[in-house]
């Protein structure tokens, strides 16, 4: 696949805050490729970097849509769903969304027909004449992202998309980022919601504090983790922690609340020999095992990069 945007040993500093510290990456056209991290982790100050709204200190960044080379390309090709919402709250919901999409290149018809078509996607149709700040923070979010696409972009860039949206809202919006790059456009998003983004993306890049954890394939970097067992454990009545703890080959046990716990076990542990000792503990009521999740990965890459660091 062609290379649509490549950066190369970007850094960011904000007085004594190294918000990106030497990042390179690139984008293949087609990808779903996800910025990951926790708050304050340098993702927003990555994507403004891209498109120029503020300046690198050090690195470069090209993009390559469509065959031209340039710094930045036209609003036309780009959507950006900026983590804080920027529509006119005073503007009736239609008009800005036609606004939107016409200084993007679109007629006027044809963005006020793919409003519409957006707005019913969104169950927000009948409220197309309403004012922005008639609507909840959740449908708010509904309208910015339609702003972002509307126009049909070769890359869109979306920062925190699933921010303020509810589970059944969530699920749409995973169906409409999976369609939109069906239908060829190339995706670039950022998240702290891990469990959300390992079911869009195909490509990762995890960061913290500035820095690079992991960059690749999403599939690949379960290996990192090993083959641990983890396990989900619920309890009809207290924790016996001492049955619990004498167990062996337990790497950490998180106290989910007063009746749940979960249980990360090393790797290649006999599980036959785990669940005769489960088997004997009082008070279990369930037992679940599951593979780890990508937020189960990235806080064991950090722990390694600080063990490595410290």
């Amino acid at each position: 696949m062609k290379e649509i945007l490549k950066v190369d040993q970007l850094n960011k500093r904000f007085k004594n805050i190294h918000a990106v510290s030497d990042i390179s990456f690139s984008v293949q056209q087609g990808d779903i490729f996800a910025f990951l991290g926790p708050n304050g982790a340098g993702k927003t100050t990555m994507l403004r970097i891209l498109l120029d709204i503020i300046k690198a200190d050090k690195g470069k960044v090209n993009w390559n849509i469509n065959g031209n080379n340039h710094t930045l390309p036209d609003s036309s090709q780009i959507g950006y769903l900026p983590e804080e919402r920027g529509l006119y709250t005073d503007v009736p919901i239609i008009r800005s969304l036609i606004y939107m999409a016409s200084i993007r290149g679109m007629e006027k018809q044809e963005a006020k027909e793919a409003a519409m078509e957006w707005l019913g996607k969104v169950q927000l149709a009948d409220r197309a004449k309403e004012k922005l700040q008639a609507l909840s923070k959740g449908n708010q979010q509904k309208i910015q992202f339609i702003s972002s696409i509307i126009h049909k972009p070769s890359f869109a860039i979306l920062d925190e998309p699933f921010a303020g949206l509810d589970p059944v809202t969530q699920e749409s919006f995973i169906e409409f980022i999976h369609e939109l790059n069906k239908q060829g456009t190339t995706i670039l998003l950022c998240s702290h919601q891990m469990q959300l983004v390992e079911r869009i993306a195909g490509k990762v890049f995890l960061i913290n504090k500035g820095e690079e954890i992991y960059n690749g394939f999403l599939n690949d970097i379960y290996s990192i983790f090993g083959d641990r067992l983890i396990i989900d454990i619920g309890f009809s009545e207290e924790i016996p922690d001492n049955k619990i703890n004498s167990i062996t080959g337990i790497e950490k046990i998180e106290k989910q609340n007063n009746r749940n716990i979960q249980v990360t076990f090393k790797a290649n542990v006999n599980i036959s020999e785990i669940m005769n000792k489960l088997s004997g503990i009082p008070g279990i009521s369930h037992i679940k095992s599951h593979n780890p999740t990508l937020h189960d990965v990235f806080l064991a890459l950090v722990k390694k990069e600080q063990n490595i660091n410290g």
